[in-house]
């Protein structure tokens, strides 16, 4: 297929346009017009730009780009690299940021809902994709521990989880918001779902989640937005008979931690 039809049915599935982001969602870095073999990452990485190349894909669908507003747009030190080895490989760069994380059913927030066998409600502010996060209900209460074993055995990660945690503690009303979506809980004075999930957490999460008794699932943002992209990848390949290659890059599991001592010692984890 053309690589502008391929543009054209993602933004009309995704429904790009209807989104103000930070992102250049669509065509980022132009190669082949003939889309034959694509490869989905979470992040434009060079790591992902070059086990794209070496596939043999035509064509890198990303969730994180290389290109946002207001970003600096010297082509310079590693940027300068990932763009020499996109064309080098000639090798199309596609992106698509906040609408791949509200998608309903593709969308990064839903994929976390499935994994832990919940029904997406509504959007967290009700009848507003834009709102980005998620409202979700579970099939059946789970425990704490049950749920961060869901998230860890899927996810392939390691979570952290803040608030008063005890092993009593049944959960099935949540809030889902992948990536950076502590905000959720961050300028929410008065929560009303029991836990949220996301990928990263500030300072304040922490004060949110104990003094208004939401617990909060930390599973590290690339590790929250890594699965949707590759099944959109799938579908995509299903739809117009392409292949498809998917990346994956765990980062956050395996990064060695150190603990200074008293003394200046220091042992890794």
């Amino acid at each position: 297929m053309h690589i502008s039809e391929l543009i054209a049915s993602l933004d009309e599935l995704l429904e790009a346009r209807d989104y103000k982001d930070a992102s250049y969602n669509g065509l980022q870095v132009a190669g082949p017009e003939e889309v034959k073999k694509i490869a989905t990452a979470c992040t434009a990485s060079l790591e992902a730009i070059d086990a794209a190349v070496e596939a043999g894909c035509d064509t890198l669908i990303v969730h994180h780009g290389l290109f946002w507003k207001g970003a600096d747009p010297r082509l310079i030190g590693n940027y300068y690299q990932r763009v020499k080895a996109l064309i080098d490989g000639n090798l199309n760069l596609v992106a698509y940021h906040l609408p791949l994380d509200a998608h309903m059913e593709l969308g990064n927030n839903a994929v976390l809902a499935h994994i832990l066998g919940g029904d997406v409600v509504d959007y967290i502010e009700p009848g507003v994709k834009q709102s980005i996060g998620m409202r979700v209900r579970l099939a059946e209460p789970l425990a704490v521990k049950e749920i961060a074993a869901l998230l860890c055995h899927r996810l392939d990660t390691k979570v952290t989880l803040l608030g008063n945690i005890t092993d009593d503690i049944m959960i099935d009303d949540l809030a889902v918001c992948s990536g950076s979506g502590s905000s959720l809980l961050d300028d929410n004075k008065q929560p009303n779902f029991q836990a949220l999930i996301t990928g990263d957490a500030n300072e304040q999460t922490y004060h949110m989640a104990v003094e208004t008794g939401t617990l909060v699932f930390v599973v590290g943002h690339h590790a929250s937005e890594q699965l949707a992209i590759g099944r959109l990848g799938d579908m995509l390949a299903d739809r117009f008979g392409l292949e498809h290659f998917a990346s994956h890059f765990t980062y956050e599991k395996d990064v060695p931690t150190y603990t200074i001592g008293p003394a200046g010692s220091s042992d890794e984890d």
